[in-house]
């Protein structure tokens, strides 16, 4: 006999053949309860009888040594709180309404209204007690200063995971939320129930809330092979949960059939695990869609909100792309960043903005010439797509976001990441142009006053800033996604690089974002002008991102990209402790990563890119040196924005 003990995660290899019946376990100790679990992986059906009214009996709870160890040092932790708090600059986003049609504005308040049901999901996201101890921090934050503190600084995180600080735990196990458990296993007189502290865990979970707490790769990839080809597109699928029935069984006390050694997990759509808020917000997007005069914004609201309850995003992502509104609204499941065990599943999230059609109309250039930077690319000819559609590109002023923005604020993005859509139709990218405003101004700004050298400060500026990001974003849309792998097998770069595909993909789309700057001022396109100013804004940049910590995919991406960069001598760290680029080298350097990293990706090949990232995507000495000394002068990491118009819609 094969048991678990709880030491060691619950094994599903080498399970005994033929496995029926019941078994009776007599007592109800820990190692009885461990061995229930296990014994359900191997498909019996399991009793377990305990004579007294406490399973678990021989566990003894003693608090050890002096008796105030259980009290808060309040003051350190308030000062630690603070401290990490001040990284963030408050930025109000006020947003001009005027050129919003009355229907549009009518509309606003219940497309506003969907998107904090997203942050209510997003919230389930991560840990599965995630709304419980937001809850109990909020019902406590005005009982002390302290209170107020972790309360704030979770509504940043939105989680008790602090971003900046690659993912480390900033609450403590006292501050978990206390919970009821009203049930008892049989009627005892005057039972109240009984309370309990919902503890998370100190390491962050890999696989978040999309998979079971103790299922590893290996038991995940022995399920997926045994199923079926459909099914193993469900179970890789953007949209998708995995469960266990054994979980269900133990939770419930109920039979079910289906319940063996290699089907014990399964899958569940999203439209079905988060069911009640998706037909929530799928009612205030009907209704929104219903008020609205524009064509395709009416189109966008009512496909999405049917995509909610179907679990079906391609037609509703293909009307997000054609959308041509003043209102500008991005919602639903995207990002996959959450999802660090496979890079699998995708969270959900919501940007409102106002068109801005001055600067949309500027940024045609760029989705234009999406094929012709695909032809150019520097990477072998047979990795190329022979079409590439044209991306479109809007820039708005962002007025409202929810759901999966916690932490460092997005300056752009570029969607849809459904492999299918870009491959059909390409992507289309949005600009969040007064983020990138508050970013440069609170931030990159004062970097490139500590660490960049006197003589080179002057280049950075806001255009070569805000025009990399465009070309960071279109850089998404072009290099490898379907690839061949040399078996001939059909996949995905996401599929092959599973976990560290999205700190590469953030390090391709900036470093190739880079390179295609260069290659458009060659072609005449853009100004010779732009030419320094664009490599010295980048080197200013890096620091700004990798600030973010290396357990956030735009950090590690980051960090790879400088560490290269200076080891190929194109950044130069001089007596002061401060960078400047040199330009004999910095073209050269850079084309030289693009070429690694696409060629990663087009070979499927995750050894190479786990050693590449292992290798650059470090904290090394000349980034400690920069990122010390912007400590010690409090730069700001990053910008915390307030919606004072959307906070007005939703007081009313």
């Amino acid at each position: 006999m094969y048991i678990s003990f709880g030491v060691s995660p619950s094994f599903t290899s080498q399970l005994p053949e033929g496995t029926e019946g019941t078994v009776v376990i007599i007592g109800a100790d820990l190692v009885e309860l461990a061995a229930v679990r296990q014994l359900v992986l191997f498909g019996y059906k399991v009793v377990f009888l305990e004579g007294m009214n406490c399973p678990g009996d021989n566990v003894w709870t003693h608090k050890m040594g002096n008796k105030d160890r259980y009290k808060e040092n309040t003051v350190a932790r308030s000062l630690t709180l603070q401290k990490q708090l001040s990284r963030y600059a408050p930025v109000s986003l006020n947003v001009e309404l005027t050129g919003l049609a009355d229907s549009d504005k009518e509309a606003l308040v219940f497309i506003v209204k969907a998107a904090t049901v997203m942050d209510e999901i997003f919230y389930l996201q991560p840990w599965y007690s995630n709304p419980a101890l937001r809850d109990w921090l909020k019902e406590h934050a005005d009982k002390s200063e302290l209170n107020k503190l972790k309360w704030s600084y979770y509504q940043i995180n939105k989680s008790p995971w602090s971003t900046l600080d690659d993912d480390e735990a900033f609450l403590t196990t006292a501050d978990s939320a206390i919970r009821l458990l009203p049930k008892a296993t049989r009627t005892v007189k005057e039972w109240k129930g009984l309370e309990y502290r919902a503890a998370f865990p100190i390491l962050k979970p890999a696989g978040a809330n999309f998979y079971p707490a103790d299922m590893d790769k290996t038991e995940f990839n022995i399920w997926n092979d045994s199923l079926a080809k459909d099914q193993q597109q469900e179970a890789t699928s953007f949209f998708t949960v995995i469960k266990r029935h054994s979980e269900f069984i133990l939770d419930s006390g109920l039979s079910n059939d289906k319940v063996g050694s290699s089907k014990d997990l399964y899958i569940v759509p999203y439209s079905q695990e988060y069911k009640s808020l998706l037909a929530k917000a799928a009612d205030f997007l009907h209704k929104a869609g219903d008020i609205t005069n524009s064509t395709s914004l009416k189109k966008l609201l009512h496909s999405k909100a049917d995509a909610f309850l179907s679990n079906d995003y391609y037609d509703s992502d293909i009307s997000w792309m054609e959308l041509d509104s003043k209102l500008d609204v991005t919602i639903g499941p995207y990002e996959t960043y959450e999802d660090k065990l496979f890079g699998y599943k995708a969270t959900f999230e919501a940007y409102i903005g106002i068109r801005d059609d001055e600067a949309t109309a500027q940024l045609k250039l760029f989705g234009d010439n999406l094929q012709l930077l695909e032809q150019n690319l520097p990477m072998d000819n047979a990795y190329k797509s022979k079409y590439v559609n044209a991306a479109p590109i809007r820039v708005i002023q962002l007025l409202y976001n929810a759901g999966d923005v916690k932490g460092p604020q997005t300056l752009a993005f570029n969607l849809p990441n459904d492999e299918r859509i870009v491959n059909d139709r390409g992507t289309s990218m949005v600009m969040l142009k007064n983020v990138s405003e508050a970013k440069f101004n609170q931030i990159l700004l004062p970097i490139a006053g500590a660490c960049v050298t006197e003589e080179q400060q002057e280049l950075v500026d806001f255009e070569s800033f805000f025009t990399h990001t465009i070309c960071h974003e279109c850089c998404h849309g072009i290099g490898p996604h379907t690839i061949t792998l040399p078996n001939g097998q059909q996949s995905t770069v996401r599929l092959e690089l599973q976990e560290f595909h999205s700190a590469l993909e953030e390090a391709k789309a900036d470093i190739v974002g880079l390179w295609a700057l260069r290659f458009l001022i060659s072609q005449d396109m853009l100004s010779e002008s732009l030419l320094k100013s664009m490599y010295v804004s980048f080197l200013a940049g890096c620091f700004r991102s990798v600030r973010f910590g290396l357990e956030e995919a735009h950090g590690k991406g980051q960090a790879l990209q400088f560490n290269w960069l200076y080891e190929k001598g194109a950044f130069v760290l001089h007596g002061e402790d401060k960078f400047s680029v040199d330009f004999s080298k910095i073209e050269d350097a850079v084309e030289g990563l693009s070429r690694e990293i696409l060629t990663i990706q087009a070979q499927g090949d995750k050894e190479a890119a786990g050693l590449l990232l292992q290798k650059y995507g470090v904290m090394t000495e000349p980034l400690k040196v920069a990122l010390e000394k912007l400590e010690n002068i409090q730069v700001p990491v990053d910008v915390a924005p307030t919606f004072p118009i959307a906070d007005k819609i939703l007081q009313r």
